[in-house]
């Protein structure tokens, strides 16, 4: 995965690669999940001395294991960051153990998880980060991943790129952005529609795209499920190939995608 740009230091984090990696989602605020009665998630598991399972050389004390894990949750959510690189960078399990590689199928009542663990998964939205949960073996942070039968009906990994057009108040804009909400979804219309009648891609996106230093085109390279924001990943992978999109919105502002293999 090609780098794109390199935005906001956090205190645990170099700075981040793609302004729209990273799964959105608010905690347990907001609507509840559809009543899924099965999940895709990944965990990343923050533990402290004493905990079941730690490490004897850990030395960090419960509190700061909390500290630790809501700080991470918060950057889950923020989009520096991809939950896999997380779970990679923070997570205290061992690489053979962790969910960097893996996705758990979670079925109520059939699953290996804590009870209070599964019921915060299957309360997720797809693509949601849950807060912090409290378990024997330390704090837990879920994340919710493309549903099963989504995932099995489409490819595992597509390329794209795509032209963002930012509007006030959005995440990561810069304070040179002016225009309104309205008034960016009104220009990424009319950026897809010139993209798809046969315009030059590289030079609308030289022209419009508001990521800095992002590549020719804001090509993202080739991606799997679970790299992407959720809005973005949704209507990326459900595009054929060359296809344009209509302005999908994220955090980050309005995207013109296309996919491209």
């Amino acid at each position: 995965m090609r780098v794109i740009v390199s935005l906001l230091c956090l205190a645990l984090t170099a700075c981040g690669p793609h302004v729209i990696r990273a799964p959105e989602g608010d905690g347990f605020d907001g609507p509840r999940s559809d009543g899924a009665a099965e999940v895709n998630i990944r965990r990343l598991l923050v533990a402290y001395a004493g905990a079941q399972g730690a490490s004897s050389e850990l030395s960090r004390t419960r509190d700061e294991a909390r500290e630790r894990a809501t700080m991470l949750a918060g950057m889950a959510r923020d989009g520096e960051q991809s939950f896999r690189e997380l779970i990679n960078e923070y997570g205290d399990l061992p690489p053979d153990m962790d969910d960097r590689s893996t996705q758990r199928l979670i079925r109520r009542g059939q699953s290996s998880l804590s009870e209070v663990e599964e019921e915060a998964a299957l309360a997720l939205r797809e693509g949601q980060v849950s807060r912090p949960i409290e378990t024997t073996a330390g704090f837990v942070i879920i994340q919710r991943e493309l549903d099963p039968s989504a995932a099995e009906s489409g490819p595992t990994s597509i390329g794209a790129r795509h032209i963002l057009i930012q509007f006030q108040g959005a995440s990561r804009a810069p304070s040179t952005i002016t225009r309104t909400r309205d008034e960016a979804l009104a220009l990424a219309h009319q950026v897809a529609a010139l993209a798809r009648d046969h315009g030059d891609w590289v030079a609308l996106h030289r022209e419009h795209s508001d990521e800095p230093n992002s590549p020719e085109g804001g090509d993202l390279g080739v991606f799997e499920h679970g790299q992407m924001v959720p809005a973005f990943e949704r209507a990326a992978f459900r595009l054929e190939v060359d296809e344009i999109s209509d302005p999908v919105e994220s955090q980050f502002g309005f995207h013109v995608i296309q996919r491209t293999r």
